[in-house]
């Protein structure tokens, strides 16, 4: 009888999670209300800053925080080439134009010198992509936007619960968005949220979650539209939270699995993720010198993997091609191994054995950096 296959990730939803949901129900706690706010507190708890606005998924995140930044038709967005691409379809949403800079060579994280070699003065905000939990350099972004008189918002879709040598990423910055999507630390199966430290940009984000109208006015003076979570799917993740330290403990768990039994591979290497640092390894990923063969073999051997994005510079409808060989390198060799806060260890065990079992189908050592894939 054949094994059954290996998901790339797997999370515990579980009788938790269904007893906050029939408790929002039975309370008739069901649109937008108190278990959001319960929801909101948590995370700005978490995350030591005064605010934070739940929203409809992470992607809106995105598309809240640049309406809060003031991005419009002709604005630049700079965005790192090597990423999920909801941030450059937020800045074209709203007319602006994502502006594509590299990654650095050893880490899919944006380039610095190399936004600042792109920095016009239509540069409105530079999005700090927290890519799996990595910390971007937030300093030096930040001194490069006060410069211009731009935003900082970082991206931490793939960092809840990560932080660095100076706090909790998604804090450093002017604005920090999350994703609370299925594939997430913490889960609502879709939601976002944004954390903000000032009062002046907390209305302004509970304004634009609701057709630009505070509860208890009746006037359509400002824009807004309908970015609002439910409490049905914000029980899910209040109950997820207080399992919050054990599911950061199960991701580091899967990362520390992979880096002991992998060392040897000449054909795959982990993509650092610096968890003696501070940051957390949401996902476990790999960079290949062939990844799709890779990923079809471990098809073959009943095991699921993810591979990274495509280059955002080879999106025709961003109109936004550049020469950026780092974030080239990244989205062609990374996959992501089978991970989540669920994933056993005779599993994961499972995709070790696969990989070392495929070694002589597969040649050629990935480089160090990025750029040498």
């Amino acid at each position: 009888m054949a094994e059954r296959p290996i998901p790339w990730w797997k999370t515990d939803l579980g009788e938790a999670e269904m007893a906050a949901v029939s408790r929002a129900i039975r309370e008739r706690h069901v649109n937008t209300g108190p278990v959001c706010a319960e929801l909101e507190r948590r995370l700005a708890e978490l995350l030591e800053v005064p605010h934070v606005v739940v929203v409809t998924n992470g992607s809106q995140a995105l598309l809240v925080a640049l309406l809060a930044s003031g991005v419009g038709p002709g604005d630049e967005v700079i965005v790192p080439a090597c990423t999920f691409i909801a941030g450059a379809n937020a800045a074209a949403l709203l007319g602006a134009r994502a502006r594509l800079v590299d990654v650095r060579p050893d880490r899919p994280l944006i380039d610095p010198a190399a936004v600042e070699a792109a920095m016009t003065d239509r540069t409105k905000v530079i999005l700090a992509v927290h890519l799996n939990g990595r910390a971007c350099d937030v300093p030096a972004l930040n001194a490069l936007a006060k410069r211009r008189g731009a935003t900082v918002v970082e991206d931490c879709a793939q960092a809840l619960g990560s932080r660095s040598a100076r706090g909790w990423l998604g804090t450093g910055g002017d604005l920090g968005t999350f994703s609370m999507g299925l594939t997430k630390l913490i889960t609502t199966g879709e939601g976002g949220a944004v954390a903000v430290q000032d009062d002046a940009t907390y209305e302004r984000l509970l304004r634009l979650r609701n057709q630009g109208v505070l509860k208890g006015e009746n006037t359509f003076d400002r824009f807004g539209f309908n970015f609002k979570l439910t409490d049905i799917q914000a029980a899910v993740g209040v109950s997820q939270m207080y399992r919050l330290p054990q599911r950061r403990a199960a991701v580091t768990r899967v990362y520390r699995f992979y880096e002991e039994r992998l060392a040897d591979l000449d054909f795959a290497r982990l993509i650092e993720v610096r968890v003696d640092d501070g940051e957390l390894p949401l996902w476990a990923e790999v960079l290949c010198a062939e990844r799709d063969k890779v990923a079809g073999l471990l098809i073959d051997a009943g095991i699921r993997t993810a591979p990274y994005p495509p280059c955002l510079a080879d999106s025709p409808h961003l109109d936004a091609a550049g020469d950026v060989p780092n974030a080239q390198a990244f989205c062609r060799g990374g996959l992501v191994l089978p991970c989540g806060t669920h994933q056993s260890e005779k599993d994961l065990q499972r995709v070790v054995d696969a990989l070392h079992d495929i070694a002589g189908e597969v040649r050629g050592r990935p480089g160090r950096g990025g750029g040498d894939a």
